[in-house]
């Protein structure tokens, strides 16, 4: 009994961890858009939700993502004692015991690191796959007919509310007025700091330097979400043309 109670809550465990994963793999691909990051927390999940699919009903539920781990737990542990006692799980243990060789360990902190890999390199937006102009930003770029050079953009969230970050070359002039059609007014350069320059993008490096431009909009939120509207913060390298832009669009 001891040892049943015992691999029951080693289930459990296991089950927290993919409820964990799962939930990160769906935050991250409603909230940020990127299917290749989201595949990395859903594929170290598969297995586990290959050899459990009911975990995936439970996860939809109401209140799905707390309680799926629970529930998928008081379906697995009596079924997979059934199937033992009929002798149904002998193959699939001879093929577990296979995994306990030093080449299939091998080969799985290989597959592991490789997804740890792919994930950075996504977090990091290498390669950059999001050219252009980000949605909120769009109509107005389209309205204005701005000369833009090397556009890129990185989502830093998006769902009723939205941040980006957009980077761009583009000439004073249309820097100039884009400033002025989005209400934004110079700052002092000083306030750029730590939250603005350290994002996640390996193409995010704005310069700072006493030719640099700075622009925001009115009370714009350095730190969390800020109040409804929308909001930028910019710098513009007058030597170099490329603009930073971080905005956030709030419902």
């Amino acid at each position: 009994m001891k040892q049943r109670i015992l691999q029951s809550l080693s289930l459990l465990a296991v089950n927290v961890i993919l409820g964990g994963l799962a939930l990160v793999s769906f935050y991250i691909y409603v909230f940020r858009g990127d299917p290749i990051l989201a595949a990395v927390p859903a594929c170290l999940a598969f297995p586990g939700i290959v050899l459990q699919p009911w975990f995936i009903a439970f996860f939809f539920l109401p209140w799905g993502p707390l309680l799926a781990p629970f529930l998928t737990t008081a379906v697995s542990v009596p079924l997979y004692l059934v199937l033992d006692w009929k002798g149904k799980l002998e193959p699939a243990k001879r093929r577990l015991n296979r995994l306990k060789s030093p080449r299939a360990i091998a080969i799985l902190c290989a597959i592991i690191a490789l997804l740890f890999l792919v994930g950075f390199a996504r977090y990091i937006d290498f390669p950059s796959m999001d050219k252009g102009v980000p949605g909120t930003l769009q109509f107005t770029t389209d309205e204005m007919d701005l000369k833009l050079g090397s556009p890129r953009y990185y989502c830093l969230g998006g769902f009723i509310d939205s941040e980006w970050l957009w980077q761009v070359q583009l000439s004073q002039e249309d820097f100039d007025a884009l400033a002025t059609k989005l209400y934004m007014d110079p700052v002092a350069p000083d306030i750029i700091r730590g939250p603005f320059l350290s994002k996640p993008p390996y193409w995010w490096r704005p310069a700072i330097s006493d030719q640099i431009r700075a622009y925001a909009t009115s009370h714009f939120p350095m730190e969390g979400r800020g109040p409804d509207g929308w909001h930028a913060m910019a710098t513009w390298n007058p030597e170099t043309g490329v603009l930073h832009m971080w905005i956030k669009d709030n419902f």
